[in-house]
């Protein structure tokens, strides 16, 4: 599957006037992202190998071999378990994510790149990706709002670190606090459109004209622009 995408950053004085635009852009009230939690793997064995999936805990989780290993030849990648994790809530519905490095954006104007989601509906998630190879690097949440418009997601949203311990000699007293990755406070708002096939003309020009769409619906309001291709580049260097 192609995931089609447009970036843009909005200051956090102009967040509410934004969330009221999308509302009315896409005739829905916007739906909150309390905590939606990503954990960072990176993989452990060399590049062209591919590991054996069943291995201790990670016999009961419930996925599908071939589309993990689809994309587990050739150049090493990053790849994340997502969950929204919601209070209250006992077991979390784990996604395990592929993110290949974007295309080139030549002409179409939108970075366009090859992705995967593949529900882990039972067992162990942490079990399953030690069975892949893979060892847990780093973990954020991002939390804000989505939408939809036509076929189009919208995503308005800030990414969250973990909060880092509170040194013996600080003076500042209480618990640790998790912190924003930027500072400013700065909002992403990330416009997608997914095609379930990426060899058909057709059907990516159709993708392409409706993010285009949307992005010219909104200038003025926010600049949608093409990701950066280094920043979104997955692979393990």
């Amino acid at each position: 599957m192609h995931e089609l995408l447009l970036f843009g950053a909005i200051p956090p004085s102009r967040h509410t006037q934004l969330l009221n635009i999308l509302s009315g852009i896409s005739s829905m009230q916007p739906r909150p992202i309390r905590s939606e939690k990503h954990l960072v793997f990176k993989p452990n064995r060399p590049p062209g190998s591919v590991g054996s999936l069943k291995v201790g805990g990670a016999q009961d989780v419930n996925v599908h071999k071939s589309q993990i290993q689809a994309h587990a030849l050739g150049d090493l990648f990053y790849m994340q378990l997502v969950a929204e994790v919601e209070e209250g809530k006992e077991e979390e519905q784990w996604v395990l994510q592929f993110r290949d490095l974007p295309e080139v954006a030549r002409q179409r104007g939108v970075t366009s790149r090859l992705v995967a989601d593949v529900p882990v509906t039972s067992g162990d998630p942490m079990e399953f990706m030690k069975a892949l190879n893979y060892s847990h690097v780093s973990t954020y949440t991002i939390s804000g709002h989505r939408f939809t418009h036509h076929s189009a997601s919208l995503v308005l949203y800030r990414v969250t670190l973990p909060p880092t311990a509170v040194r013996s000699d600080s003076t500042s007293g209480g618990l640790p606090q998790a912190r924003l990755l930027d500072p400013s406070g700065t909002y992403i708002l990330q416009a997608s459109v997914r095609v379930q096939d990426g060899s058909k003309v057709e059907t990516m020009t159709k993708g392409v004209n409706e993010l285009l769409g949307l992005k010219e619906t909104l200038k003025g309001v926010v600049e949608l622009e093409i990701g950066d291709r280094l920043a979104l580049d997955t692979r393990v260097r």
